[in-house]
């Protein structure tokens, strides 16, 4: 064996310490990094630590007969959770209401590390907490490392009553290659595995959307797969745990609406100061981009969120001239979002069979803006409504 001696010398010296130095700092700069993100997600989910005394006895099997079965086919996965198991406690509201008080069918997220984004702006485990009072409802937010401790607390809520909403990749969960952040509900177990609500039927999920009362069979899922699929999502989110789930409880009655109105003006003008751009930011980025990049833009980057986007924002403008039919500004927060999903239609129409020329990637591009100044004017509007709090 060939082994090669470094002599000692100042030079040598100077550069082994120059590289303990780099070296150190990577490492310290990815521990106060995490450092961050762990502090991030236990202040904005409120995570509660699983322990044994959390777990009571449980049947063999078991399965929920007063929880609605409701499945949509647009990406609604958190609020139509909620929908569902808001319902068993009571408080029937429809998923346009739901996804009001969440805000998550407001504003616009940016996928990070692609060209692509999303029609919503808020986080929903956040969306899910703040929705809950106004449902008369308290989220508890459980996380694990412990599969075995997981699984038994998921049969031990279930025996108790509880629906039980679970974070997972749904890729993993039907058998598919790529990672899909959704939420699902499990009503029901059996020795070996669990039995769930699927609230998206959409692929790689073959169901069909609409409502079913209380009593219908949830479809079949193994323990493995299960776990397979919550964990997944765990790693693509980096969260400083491996497991959750999330419970719902009677709590105190919330009605108002200021932090509502602020949470969805929030979540449309945007303003991330250190992630991935959010809000009428992504719009004009992506519009930004099309331009520069002309017909090298991959159109079909956006062509889902287009038509997400013009679905989430008719429900949006419907919902507020239902609920508010005698409120003059929010009749005008609901045109300008009729507005804002008329240029998505324009722009999912011009891109239908990729972008052609510059030119036509110039009238994508202006449709982007004119969405983006009238997100902005209903963002305004949204704000001025929340009173300053």
């Amino acid at each position: 064996m060939c082994r090669t001696r470094l002599t000692h010398n100042p030079v040598n010296s100077v550069l082994v310490g120059t590289i303990v130095l780099i070296l150190a700092g990577a490492v310290g700069w990815r521990l106060l990094v995490r450092s961050f993100v762990r502090r991030n997600f236990v202040q904005a989910y409120a995570p509660i630590r699983l322990a044994a005394t959390d777990v009571g006895d449980y049947p063999p099997n078991r399965q929920l007969r007063d929880v609605p079965r409701i499945a949509t086919d647009v990406p609604a996965c958190q609020s139509t959770s909620l929908q569902m198991i808001a319902a068993q406690h009571g408080a029937v509201r429809s998923r346009a209401e739901i996804d009001f008080l969440m805000a998550f069918t407001y504003g616009f997220s940016a996928i990070p590390g692609t060209s692509e984004f999303f029609p919503g702006g808020v986080d929903p485990e956040v969306g899910l907490r703040d929705a809950a009072p106004y449902l008369g409802l308290r989220r508890r937010y459980y996380v694990t490392d412990d599969p075995a401790l997981y699984v038994r607390a998921l049969r031990s809520f279930l025996a108790r009553g509880y629906p039980v909403r679970v974070a997972l990749d749904m890729g993993a969960l039907y058998g598919a290659s790529v990672v899909i952040p959704h939420s699902d509900v499990l009503i029901g177990y059996d020795t070996t595995g669990f039995f769930l609500y699927e609230t998206v039927c959409r692929p790689p999920a073959s169901c069909t959307p609409g409502e079913r009362p209380p009593g219908a069979d949830g479809i079949s899922v193994t323990e493995a797969r299960l776990l397979q699929a919550v964990t997944n999502l765990a790693r693509r989110f980096t969260y400083p745990w491996r497991y959750t789930l999330t419970i719902f409880e009677p709590g105190p009655q919330v009605d108002d609406l200021r932090p509502v109105w602020k949470r969805l003006a929030n979540a449309t003008l945007g303003g991330n100061r250190y992630g991935p751009p959010t809000g009428v930011a992504v719009l004009e980025r992506t519009a930004a981009q099309i331009e520069r990049q002309g017909s090298r833009y991959r159109a079909t980057a956006i062509t889902q969120a287009l038509e997400t986007a013009v679905r989430f924002r008719r429900d949006n403008a419907r919902y507020l001239r239902e609920r508010f039919p005698d409120e003059a500004d929010l009749a005008q927060v609901a045109a300008r979002l009729d507005q804002a999903a008329d240029q998505y239609a324009a722009a999912l129409a011009a891109v239908a069979d990729g972008i052609a020329d510059r030119h036509e990637a110039g009238q994508v591009a202006t449709a982007l803006r004119a969405a983006a100044a009238a997100e902005r004017a209903v963002g305004a509007a949204l704000l001025a409504r929340a009173g300053g709090i």
